[in-house]
């Protein structure tokens, strides 16, 4: 049955233009799918006022609790100027408040606002609406089947997580504040 499936889309891939050569290769069809993805999940999120950078932050906070600001950029795959901006521009919105951290008062934990624990369900819920569409030819076990996937290239050992991993730890030390002994030595 899956077989008989993944033939008939391929078959109305080629109808739709995409050379056979293409549809034979992941790279070409899950960057292209990213692509659509994104744009699918922006628009929905649009009347809302946001942007994906906005949304996966906010549901980080949603579901994660308050975060480090230091942290997210990592988290996101954004440096630290990238992430002064998002901060500021929710911080604008009232959706987030910067609080001194606890742990480390140098540090600034980002906070969700009551406004923003709002449009972050909204848009949890929009953001749903649209995968349930964008994934709606899939069966349940499908979806499932492409989550773990997805999650196991991104997480085991291998090109794709290792270059990952890369990318994170090198925002993770553009992002992070020197040394203590190196700010004083400044001074």
């Amino acid at each position: 049955m899956a077989q008989r499936r993944t033939q008939a889309a391929q078959e109305r891939c080629r109808a739709e233009g995409y050379p056979e050569a293409l549809i034979a290769c992941p790279d070409f069809v899950l960057s292209t799918l990213a692509v659509s993805v994104t744009h699918l999940v922006e628009t929905a999120i649009e009347p809302l006022g946001l942007r994906m950078r906005h949304y996966r932050f906010l549901r980080m906070l949603l579901q994660g609790g308050p975060q480090r600001q230091s942290a997210v950029g990592a988290a996101l795959g954004i440096d630290r100027t990238s992430v002064v901006a998002l901060i500021d521009e929710l911080e604008a919105g009232n959706l987030v408040r910067r609080e001194r951290d606890p742990d480390d008062r140098r540090a600034y934990v980002v906070v969700l606002t009551a406004k923003g624990r709002r449009a972050a369900q909204r848009a949890v819920e929009s953001v749903s609406v649209a995968e349930a569409a964008m994934f709606g030819p899939l069966t349940a076990t499908e979806k499932g089947d492409l989550q773990i996937l997805a999650t196991r290239l991104l997480a085991e050992r291998g090109p794709i997580a290792d270059r990952h991993r890369e990318e994170a730890l090198s925002l993770r030390e553009r992002g992070a504040a020197p040394p203590r002994a190196q700010r004083m030595k400044r001074v």
